[in-house]
């Protein structure tokens, strides 16, 4: 058998809970982190060079939110100790109306109700992908 790094999971030996548990355990064993420990708190023992960079990104996003407030955006604080993917916020909604970008061959506009006071306008590329249809 070839030497693997990856774990092989049967399935239906395992309920998905005990593979989920045992995948945690590995990723936790991997980022040294303690079994069950918190990842943000596990964040703030970083070494002196990557304090350094936390703070440049700390400082990074604060300029970004004050330029959204100064724009008139009301920007969500926003945790710098939180994992990148905790910062993402997704959206879902129905698009409405769409037309053909009028100055790019590749992109279409649309206009999306996502349940706010008014429906967002954005341009995206699938033109290549989708038909107005």
């Amino acid at each position: 058998q070839p030497a693997s790094s990856h774990k092989i999971i049967i399935m239906g030996a395992k309920s998905a809970l005990e593979q989920l548990e045992d995948l945690i355990a590995d990723l936790e064993a991997k980022l040294n982190l303690a079994p069950g420990a918190d990842p943000v708190v596990a964040a703030d023992n970083k070494k002196p060079q990557q304090q350094k960079q936390q703070k440049k990104k700390e400082k990074k996003q604060a300029a970004k939110q004050n330029a959204g407030k100064a724009k008139g955006g009301a920007a969500a604080p926003v945790d710098p100790n939180l994992p990148d993917i905790c910062k993402l916020e997704f959206k879902v909604g129905v698009i409405t109306k769409a037309w053909v970008h009028p100055d790019a061959d590749k992109l279409y506009c649309e206009e999306i109700d996502c349940g706010e006071e008014a429906p967002r306008q954005i341009a995206s590329g699938l033109r290549a992908h989708y038909s107005l249809e």
